[in-house]
């Protein structure tokens, strides 16, 4: 009981950070998009490069989510079935 609930407790914030990444990338592209004016090859270039960089940090981070998030269901379901089955110990 006590392993699952640490599991569930690192798989929440697993899924906090990941969130948060997401976030700040949001918030990155935004930032590079309304404080900086675009023309020609050069900066096209460099916007496409930070288009990739910034989407692969949103996949990313959107897979971390999903796989904490899998995760803590998998943990609460262990837990549940601990619970019905009297395989916990009160002294733990």
């Amino acid at each position: 009981m006590l392993v699952s609930s640490i599991v569930r407790f690192n798989a929440a914030q697993s899924m906090n950070n990941a969130a948060f990444g997401i976030m700040q990338t949001y918030n990155q592209m935004n930032n590079i998009l309304s404080n900086h004016t675009f023309g020609g090859e050069n900066d096209l270039t460099m916007l496409h490069e930070m288009d990739k960089k910034l989407s692969l940090d949103l996949a990313s981070n959107s897979m971390l989510f999903k796989i904490a998030s899998l995760q803590e269901k998998m943990a609460a379901k262990q837990q549940a079935d601990d619970i019905k089955n009297g395989r916990f110990s009160v002294l733990a």
